[in-house]
């Protein structure tokens, strides 16, 4: 069966045209643009979607790293309060006399003076 000239023609005539398509009587023209329409919606809504699950997981993924981030930050500040009151013991017993004299004695050469070796200065 050869196809009819009214199918190979790109530019069919409007009763051409309605005598290709035809619809059953008892579906009407505005049903299949309504569900066209409504399918349309659905897909918008649906891409809408999401992007807004894709974006709520990106944001959740930022404040997990942030977390990560600050509890590394929090351990950093606590080892160097650590260092810090570490320093200042040592710092404090640098101080004290008995280890002034051990260095001084070590290092320098150092010496209690005897009797009369020691002078007061006006």
């Amino acid at each position: 069966m050869l196809p009819t000239t009214a199918a190979r023609s790109p530019l069919l005539s409007p009763p051409a045209a309605e005598a290709l398509v035809r619809r059953p009587a008892n579906v009407r023209a505005s049903v299949s643009a309504d569900l066209r329409r409504l399918i349309a919606w659905g897909l918008v809504l649906g891409a809408c979607a999401g992007c807004l699950l894709l974006g709520y997981g990106w944001v959740r993924l930022l404040v997990v790293e942030a977390g990560y981030r600050l509890s590394v930050t929090r351990q950093l500040v606590e080892a160097l309060g650590r260092d810090g009151r570490e320093l200042a013991v040592r710092a404090a017993a640098a101080d004290s006399a008995a280890h002034l004299e051990s260095l001084a004695a070590a290092r320098l050469g150092m010496r209690r003076p005897l009797r009369g070796e020691e002078e007061i200065l006006p």
